[in-house]
């Protein structure tokens, strides 16, 4: 095995889990419309490119979003660049920013111990569910997880060799995360440099780079804000930053209790995250991770102490995570092979798992998912029926499928005996790869069939023509971008509704208003199921009685 200063990094080994990430995440962006978080940063990047506010990403006039500007600028350039907005062009950023960060924490792997161990972490974080997810889609996640590990990169190695660009790399990188997600792009790595400067490896830490260089980026943006948005910017960023602090009521926080992450971090990593408590334990008996058991184990007990908790703000810790379950697989040896027992046994069951439902899909004309689901919600039992109902493949694919379950199986097994933590990776990236390739692709076209806002929205633009189209409640963000923002909400006062000749008012049929009675005339135009819900579109045959 490689020293942590050995120079000699096998290209191969550093590129490729980089490119089989470019693969997986590319192949993913082309099955799918825009989903509703997708399309809450696609529609301020349609409103810039139409000549919106550079400065303030806009949901409309009067709504802000609440994010600095740097992910919808890189949105906006890859539209530029692409001619137009579109779902490809919005989830381009997230694409090369994943495929960074594999690249970046394969390079860290590398350069903290060894090609294998770099090449190892790398192929784990890139097949990891949630980071798989995230890397092919337009969310913010993935651009801000980018930065924080190329500034966790230039940190490491400047505690190895204090060159002056590495100062500069690691403040510009805090301040790109800054401008892409706030503050906790600047507290992430100052708090787990802070503790890690202090009990493992005193060093002179650069804090006036670190410090100085995010505070003159993001005070730049705040400058330009507040000239544009005034009162309003001003009370936006305070309810960023005060508001979710003290989790104040004007802004959703998410609150969850202190343990909320701990099965998301589980589920968040899988089927990988099995071994991570053997290589946490490892890592601290053995004392030769500190680095990335300090960034991982600081990011986690600051946001667990955060109250506003979801799963998606635990992916910075990702690619310390997978180093140090690279770093446990890759020491692996056949007379301590224990340490592989209880996770390769879990996977093992999840094959058979797998390889029972395809049997039973091939075996059995028809399924009854309500009978054998009940650990399931309503909506994903109703989901896998309406899939096996209507997109059942053939049963020869279902038993090819089974058999490459059983191929898996027997091989992981096979590793499992021997006792190689490297072959029993390389065999669950390859099971996790061709999951991720099914579901991402085939799978999520038939979901999106019936959970996609751009078939309604489509119809409702054929019926309204130039008409006003008016939503009664909030309206998803995905069917304001497939409107191309020409629908306006309206609630509890439908004063304008009513005075206006001939417009048409959609509503849920589970949420009928008070006054939808008094809309003299309504006759239905449109009735469709979309994103599991049943939508209605009304018009007004009655005209105003002008005053």
């Amino acid at each position: 095995m490689s020293t942590p200063n050995d120079e000699s990094l096998t290209p191969y080994l550093l590129i490729g889990p980089a490119l089989l990430a470019a693969f997986l995440f590319s192949w993913s962006i082309f099955h799918s419309d825009l989903s509703k978080r997708e399309a809450r940063e696609g529609v301020p990047i349609v409103n810039m490119m139409r000549g919106g506010n550079l400065w303030l990403p806009q949901i409309n006039p009067q709504q802000l979003r609440t994010k600095p500007p740097l992910f919808y600028w890189s949105g906006l350039l890859s539209s530029k660049v692409l001619g137009e907005v579109n779902e490809v062009s919005l989830r381009i950023p997230s694409v090369l920013a994943g495929v960074g960060t594999v690249f970046l924490t394969t390079f860290l792997g590398m350069r903290q111990f060894s090609p294998v161990i770099g090449c190892l972490a790398g192929l784990i974080i890139a097949t990891c569910w949630r980071f798989t997810y995230l890397g092919s889609h337009a969310r913010i996640d993935m651009l801000f997880t980018f930065f924080i590990t190329l500034a966790f990169v230039a940190l490491w190695e400047f505690s190895r060799q204090q060159k002056t660009s590495l100062k500069w790399l690691a403040g510009i990188a805090i301040g790109l995360a800054v401008l892409t997600k706030g503050p906790l792009g600047w507290v992430f790595p100052l708090l787990s440099l802070f503790i890690f400067s202090r009990i493992y490896k005193p060093f002179p830490v650069p804090w006036l780079f670190i410090l100085f260089l995010p505070l003159g980026l993001a005070g730049l943006w705040l400058v330009f804000g507040l000239m544009d948005g005034g009162d309003e910017f001003s009370k936006m960023i305070f309810q960023e930053t005060v508001g979710r602090i003290s989790a104040s009521d004007a802004i959703h926080v998410h609150p969850k209790p202190f343990y909320y992450y701990i099965p998301q971090i589980f589920g968040g990593m899988a089927p990988w995250s099995l071994f991570l408590p053997f290589a946490i334990w490892q890592g601290i008996k053995n004392k030769d991770i500190p680095f990335c058991l300090v960034a991982f184990a600081t990011l986690f007990i600051f946001l667990s102490l955060f109250p506003g908790k979801r799963g998606d703000y635990l992916i910075p810790l990702y690619p310390m995570g997978a180093v140090i379950i690279a770093v446990f697989l890759s020491r692996i040896e056949p007379e301590k092979k224990s340490g592989l027992a209880f996770p390769t046994w879990v996977i093992l069951g999840m094959m058979i798992v797998f390889f029972l439902i395809l049997t039973f899909s091939a075996l059995l004309p028809e399924i009854n998912f309500n009978a054998f689901s009940a650990f399931l919600n309503s909506r994903d039992r109703w989901m896998g029926q309406l899939l096996y109902d209507k997109h059942r493949p053939e049963t020869h694919f279902l038993f090819i499928g089974a058999a490459g379950m059983m191929y898996f199986w027997i091989a992981l097994r096979r590793a499992m005996n021997e006792g190689s933590g490297i072959k029993t990776s390389g065999i669950i990236a390859g099971w996790a790869l061709v999951l991720y390739l099914i579901a991402h692709g085939p799978v999520a076209r038939m979901v999106n069939e019936h959970t996609s806002m751009r078939p309604i929205a489509e119809k409702i633009k054929q019926v309204a023509q130039n008409r006003l189209v008016y939503k009664y409640g909030e309206i998803r963000e995905d069917l304001v971008y497939y409107m191309d923002g020409k629908i306006k909400k309206i609630y509890s006062d439908p004063t304008e509704l009513f005075q206006e000749s001939n417009p048409l008012l959609l509503i849920r049929k589970t949420y009928e208003p008070l006054w939808f009675k008094d809309f003299q005339g309504n006759k239905k135009v449109l009735e469709m199921d979309a994103a599991f819900e049943t939508f209605m579109l009304f018009e007004k045959t009655v005209p105003s009685i002008s005053n």
